[in-house]
């Protein structure tokens, strides 16, 4: 693993996560102690399988009753709050 100061990471950005994205990871070093890893992003695939959208979306949905709150909520608005200017 490669290790880049924060001066370079400041200096040569673009060279340093052209690295990162052809696989490389880089630790960035501060006075020379490790304080963060730059990792190459995992490809997020563009299709999902039906049984992964199951188990991974359709299993973790929010609270039936959360539609009723939000349409009870849908008419009311903002516009009638006080603006506080700074």
């Amino acid at each position: 693993m490669f290790e880049a100061a924060s001066r370079e990471l400041r200096n040569q950005t673009r060279a340093l996560l052209d690295r990162v994205a052809d696989g490389e990871r880089i630790t960035i070093t501060v006075n020379g102690r490790p304080v963060a890893e730059l990792t190459p992003v995992a490809e997020r695939p563009q299709w999902m399988a039906r049984d992964r959208f199951v188990r991974d979306v359709l299993m973790h949905q929010a609270d039936a009753a959360l539609a009723d709150d939000l349409a009870a909520l849908a008419g009311e608005t903002t516009d009638e709050l006080r603006v506080i200017r700074v």
